[in-house]
């Protein structure tokens, strides 16, 4: 198996594992337990397998390469925004069909091109434009409550996510120079897990609290962090070893299998609008990462691979 059927293989598995763990959040709300309690068990759960993995691997080996100074700033930014997004994301996951919720957050692509216009002055072309355009419409095609009943508040919700892991992600990039992958797992994990832990202080229903986990909760709480995890470790081989723009469009399963899941657990099948709105979705991102894909296919065929 080559590097290129590896990466795409490994992204499969990343995005199960990711649709995996949101089915097990998706137990786990029906089933009483707060989004901020499953926010604190998920990174919990993913610190303590993280940290043996950590642990053991600088035990064994001393790393070789030597990083910069500083990200402090930036590494927080990241911790803050993709804690505030998982949230939200576990939030819908309570409240609204899987596939749905899932949909809102995999519109990243859409979010981090207009930040890129806005911030860092990047120039679009007219395919970049226009996919962003067709992402927004399959957006309003999923959060339109004439469709399927969801809440103004879910679609705020749902937008939020997908803005502040946009930020998360764009921040995340910047963090290279400074810290090795496992590390920003770490850093992660241990920083949304204390913000699980602060905001089981909040007395709002269905947000904040705590509720003690009968047995097979904690099972569920178990699988959730163990299928997360996996999540993280096959998307960190999938970049490693395969090009970033083809095995990144592949992450786009992530909303199927979960469609699939929230199925399994009781969601209602989705109208039909809100299938075209998710399939427009899906489509907008494919086109943004389309240069990225040309670019790596072009880059192989000079190499001969």
């Amino acid at each position: 198996m080559n590097n290129i059927t590896s990466g795409i293989f490994f992204m499969l598995a990343s995005s199960f594992g990711f649709a995996l763990m949101n089915g097990f959040a998706k137990a786990l709300s029906t089933e009483r337990i707060p989004a901020m309690e499953n926010v604190f068990f998920r990174s919990s759960v993913m610190v303590l397998i993280v940290l043996l993995i950590y642990v053991y691997n600088y035990s064994t080996h001393k790393p070789k390469k030597n990083y910069k100074k500083g990200g402090w700033g930036k590494l927080f930014i990241r911790v803050v925004m993709g804690g505030l997004a998982m949230l939200s994301i576990f939030y819908n996951i309570a409240t609204i069909p899987l596939g749905t919720a899932i949909a809102f957050a995999q519109s990243v692509p859409i979010y981090a091109v207009l930040m890129g216009a806005l911030f860092l002055k990047e120039r679009l072309s007219i395919g970049i434009i226009i996919a962003t355009i067709i992402g927004f419409i399959g957006i309003l095609l999923i959060s339109n409550p004439d469709f399927n009943g969801i809440r103004f508040v879910n679609v705020c919700i749902g937008i939020f996510s997908g803005i502040s892991m946009a930020v998360a992600f764009v921040t995340l990039r910047s963090l290279k120079p400074y810290f090795d992958n496992l590390f920003l797992i770490l850093a992660f994990g241990v920083g949304t897990t204390l913000l699980g832990l602060l905001g089981m202080f909040i007395p709002i229903h269905g947000v904040g609290g705590f509720v003690m986990p009968n047995t097979w909760e904690c099972l569920l709480i178990i699988g959730m962090g163990i299928s997360g995890t996996i999540g993280q470790h096959f998307l960190n081989k999938a970049y490693i070893i395969a090009p970033v723009g083809i095995v990144s469009p592949i992450d786009y399963s992530r909303i199927i299998f979960s469609l699939l899941i929230g199925i399994i657990l009781g969601d209602e099948l989705p109208h039909f609008m809100n299938i075209v709105g998710i399939g427009l979705i899906i489509f907008s991102g494919l086109l943004i990462a389309m240069p990225a894909l040309l670019e790596d296919l072009r880059k192989l065929r000079k190499n001969g691979q």
